[in-house]
């Protein structure tokens, strides 16, 4: 009885030790280092190493490393970073710079966080059609204030018709809300075109921004929610939650030009 029961283990045991790699469905860690999220829908797996081994006051750089629901690399994914203090509302001035190093890599700087306390990294990837999101959460970043040493310009600039940065683009708005006042939600209508006048449709556009001189970002997360033609697009979710001078920046990105505007507004 004792040996059929060895020979039964026996037999079995090859099956199972098979049968368990192919068990393992979906992206999966791959470095010890690394903190490890799987987005919401299940679509990515995103492993997340902070340089220097933890994030801090001041700038901080990380690297994400993306694979698709076949644990695969992900390359020429468009990654959103965006760092929010929960507690506070808001996240940063300064867009996070993110640069694709092949593999499934992408290295991520300008993470410049202005106070301690409980900050999050919201990331977004959107890859071959599809789009999803995960958070890092970081409870207790040690440190205190970034020291801000930004003066409010005697000139500002407060027309809402500007070129981009390069001269590409000729962006202006109008607020849906007129005048703009503070803590309201609100939309704005963008129009985008080239330097001669001629509408840019079909573009991508990333929205940033928030208060230089107190290092903090605005307090939703504005997006285009709409194209709505000859050069026009729809922004939702523009809020302002205290008086001051607040700056709103667009990157435009077409198949072929990209470049930022920035837009100045004094609120009362």
């Amino acid at each position: 009885m004792r040996t059929a029961i060895v020979l039964v283990l026996v037999l079995l045991y090859p099956c199972a030790a098979h049968a368990q790699p192919a068990d393992r469905k979906g992206p999966q860690k791959h470095y010890k280092e690394s903190s490890f999220k799987v987005t919401d829908n299940g679509l990515f797996g995103v492993e997340l190493i902070v340089k220097g081994g933890k994030l801090k006051v001041g700038s901080n750089s990380i690297d994400l490393i993306i694979h698709d629901e076949n644990d695969k690399d992900v390359k020429g994914a468009e990654l959103t970073v965006t760092p929010w203090m929960p507690s506070m509302g808001h996240g940063v001035v300064e867009k996070p710079v993110i640069m694709e190093r092949g593999g499934g890599v992408y290295s991520v700087n300008n993470i410049d966080l202005v106070t301690g306390g409980h900050w999050e990294l919201k990331i977004r990837i959107k890859s071959d059609g599809m789009e999803d999101n995960t958070i890092f959460d970081f409870p207790d970043i040690k440190g205190g204030h970034m020291h801000m040493t930004t003066g409010r310009p005697s000139n500002l600039d407060l027309s809402r018709t500007r070129f981009s940065a390069h001269k590409i683009f000729k962006v202006s708005f109008t607020s849906r809300l007129d005048p703009v006042v503070i803590n309201r939600l609100h939309s704005w209508e963008l129009k985008v075109e080239t330097p001669d006048g001629m509408p840019v449709n079909g573009a991508v556009i990333n929205i940033g921004g928030g208060m230089p001189q107190h290092g903090h970002g605005l307090p939703t997360e504005p997006a285009v929610t709409q194209e709505l033609g000859n050069g026009r697009y729809l922004v939702g979710g523009m809020k302002f939650s205290m008086p001051g001078w607040w700056v709103v920046s667009f990157h435009i990105q077409t198949k072929d030009k990209e470049d930022t505007v920035t837009f100045n507004l004094l609120l009362e």
